[in-house]
């Protein structure tokens, strides 16, 4: 099997790391193809000279560029594209329709959305596929399953995962800029707050993924009646914070259907 990938940015050089760490495949089975030399100067892989090349030369072709520039990049390899070869796409906003529509022919095809936490290996990543795409679901998996949890969802979901785990690790960097801040304010030093910060989030998220537990039993834990925790939290009830994060939500998805229409 040879595995392409067009477009070396965040997620391509995830999933290469994965597939490499968990030797799904071996660095000569694997081709890549970036517009920005600089970026595949130093890498001890195939490069390919274009995009044709590296479709004719694949089996499995993992499309990863910029959305704005998919109609472009599939208008040059459609003709090496067929029905033997899978075409996994992860751009953001570009349906599976969008797709068959620009390569004006029915070839598998999986969609793949996956977040920026890919980068740690502790990744989300959702997918679909259409009819033809449906059979290559296993070696998909096995390709994406060292980057992270992988579920299959129906694409009419994919804008709200979007502005949930897309999205949703930027909101809580900036949560964890806002406290990083306030610790420094008070006086703690700006590695030990960042540290501590840091620290904060992988416990807490390490709790709410391994024990399995509702977040709601969990915040009970946390808080003694009259306490600390118990305080705060009744200041984001006061604050209708609840209702400020569904805006955020709301508004992330909003975003996410007007580029998929665009």
């Amino acid at each position: 099997m040879k595995l392409g990938i067009i477009g070396y940015g965040n997620i391509g050089s995830a999933i290469i790391d994965g597939i490499l760490e968990k030797k799904v495949l071996k660095k000569k089975d694997i081709l890549i193809f970036d517009i920005d030399k600089n970026k595949t100067k130093n890498l001890k892989l195939k490069i390919e000279k274009n995009n044709c090349d590296l479709v004719k030369n694949s089996n499995i072709i993992i499309l990863a560029v910029k959305p704005k520039d998919a109609k472009n990049v599939i208008d040059e390899i459609k003709n090496s594209l067929s029905n033997k070869k899978l075409l996994i796409s992860v751009m953001a906003g570009i349906s599976i329709k969008k797709l068959e529509e620009f390569l004006d022919k029915k070839i598998p095809i999986i969609r793949v959305m996956p977040n920026i936490n890919v980068k740690v290996k502790a990744g989300i990543i959702i997918y679909c596929s259409n009819k033809e795409g449906k059979k290559y679901e296993k070696i998909f998996k096995r390709i994406f399953s060292p980057i992270g949890i992988i579920m299959k969802m129906p694409e009419n979901k994919f804008d709200t995962i979007t502005a949930i785990s897309g999205s949703g690790p930027g909101f809580l960097f900036y949560i964890a800029e806002l406290m990083e801040k306030i610790g420094i304010e008070k006086g703690i030093p700006a590695k030990n707050s960042r540290e501590l910060i840091s620290y904060l989030f992988y416990g807490t998220g390490k709790m709410l993924f391994e024990t399995k537990m509702k977040p709601e039993d969990l915040k009970r834990m946390v808080c003694s009646p009259g306490g600390t925790t118990l305080a705060g939290l009744n200041v984001f009830e006061e604050e209708k914070f609840p209702d400020i994060l569904k805006k955020v939500i709301n508004m992330a998805e909003k975003r996410s259907k007007e580029l998929s229409q665009s």
